[in-house]
């Protein structure tokens, strides 16, 4: 018995199941007409199926594989015993289109099986339909028979073409649109930076790995907070406001590498991460960070919007840890928030590490 759920079934079980259902009925009715070669070969066929039911879950490519081997010879010998009127050829079309379509690596064994398949139904359709011996054939018989089944499986191999172009360029719309949406998902619209849900997301994922940091992979996170921004928001406008955030985020990016993070907390608040660039021997240390959060500060300071002739300018305070005073990311995120307010309430506009 086979112990699985739909969802956890191969994608070719069900078809290899009505194959093997198709040739029980097969087994009968050769065996009611007496047909005993076909009988045999049924049989054998039909064991084949039924062992690929079950060899499906450890190797789905060789029992499909098998299967349209299976399926080749039974309706190739089929049609050639009981003729042409049967149709038992158009299996052969069948087969031939569900190699080409497979989604395997490695289908080079596949397309060669499609060949055989189209030249087994052109041997098939002049020797038996036609009977190639008869000697009343005529030219256009021979002519009109040959182009119309290169053209058919031609078209077969066409359409196989043309569903793996279709296939790549829905994968790529799809692809795209989910692109877009884990942007607008993890990017705060002001700004530009990611958002406090991206920041979860990536502080989450290295959570449990802080106990067995190599010095190299120590980080450093920081918050950088707006001084007297709610007096700004309040004496200037809202919309200066959000002047002054583009304005800190865009410092932020220029002033930090690739390989940190900026992210916008909330309100007036940004979070960074400070990562050491992959390749580079020397990790991070509390005096190499505190140089990039003075040189930070120092530009905000230095930064000023400007609004009816009036320039407005405007400090940062920035508290940073560093994952070595630290068991987990919590831990971290409270003793930044903590040296930033130290920050706060000796001055402001200063970093404190």
């Amino acid at each position: 018995m086979i112990n699985k759920n739909n969802s956890d079934r191969p994608t070719y079980f069900l078809l290899i199941l009505f194959g093997f259902i198709l040739n029980i009925s097969f087994f009968f009715a050769f065996l009611s007409i007496g047909k005993y070669e076909l009988v045999y070969l049924d049989f054998i066929g039909t064991i084949i199926l039924l062992i690929n039911i079950f060899y499906i879950f450890k190797n789905q490519r060789i029992a499909v594989l098998l299967s349209l081997i299976e399926g080749t010879v039974l309706y190739t010998v089929i049609t050639y015993i009981l003729g042409w009127e049967y149709s038992f050829q158009n299996w052969l079309i069948a087969l031939c289109f569900l190699a080409i379509t497979v989604p395997f690596p490695n289908r080079k064994i596949f397309y060669i099986l499609a060949i055989i398949e189209c030249v087994l139904y052109f041997i098939l359709y002049f020797d038996v339909k036609l009977d190639f011996s008869n000697r009343n054939l005529t030219f256009l018989t021979v002519y009109f028979s040959l182009t119309n089944i290169i053209g058919l499986f031609g078209m077969i191999l066409f359409a196989e073409k043309v569903l793996k172009w279709s296939a790549n360029m829905e994968k790529a719309f799809f692809q795209d649109k989910f692109e877009r949406m884990e942007n607008i998902m993890y990017t705060d619209r002001l700004t530009q930076l990611y958002n406090r849900h991206k920041a979860d997301d990536v502080l989450s994922n290295i959570d449990d790995n802080i106990p067995n940091f190599t010095d190299n992979e120590h980080f450093y996170i920081a918050f950088v907070d707006i001084d007297n921004f709610k007096k700004i928001n309040d004496t200037y406008g809202h919309d200066i406001g959000d002047d002054l955030l583009v304005m800190i985020s865009n410092i932020l990016n220029k002033k930090t590498k690739s390989s940190d993070m900026i992210f916008r907390w909330g309100g007036e608040e940004f979070l960074m991460l400070f990562k050491t660039p992959k390749g580079q021997e020397k990790g991070l240390n509390d005096n190499i960070v505190y140089g990039i959060l003075e040189r930070i500060r120092l530009t905000v300071e230095k930064s000023s919007i400007t609004i009816n002739n009036k320039k407005i300018n405007t400090t940062i305070t920035l508290g940073a840890a560093s994952s070595k005073e630290s068991s987990n990311v919590k831990e971290m995120i409270k003793l930044a928030d903590k040296k930033m307010y130290e920050g706060k309430n000796s001055g402001k506009n200063r970093v404190i590490i």
